[in-house]
């Protein structure tokens, strides 16, 4: 597998240093797929809510009303929970 080499501060070494003789990681390179893949994901997160987002303001204005809504809501949270 094709490797990069990065140049990082001293107080940032030394936290990975920290970070892998902990065992909380194996090595550096862990350290940092790790904090790639936690970015991947949060990106791809960020991105599907600006989509949901984008398809509710195209959408247009809806007829109902606040207290409508709410209810749905609460419904909603009450069957996730099972109740």
């Amino acid at each position: 597998m094709p490797g990069i080499t990065i140049a990082l501060p001293d107080d940032l070494k030394d936290w990975i240093d920290e970070k892998t003789q902990s065992g909380e990681f194996s090595d550096s390179g862990a350290y940092v797929s790790d904090l790639i893949r936690r970015d991947r994901e949060r990106s791809e997160k960020i991105a599907a809510m600006q989509s949901a987002v984008d398809a509710g303001l195209a959408s247009g204005v809806g007829d109902r009303t606040a207290e409508d809504l709410f209810e749905t809501a609460r419904r909603r949270v009450q069957t996730a929970r099972g109740a």
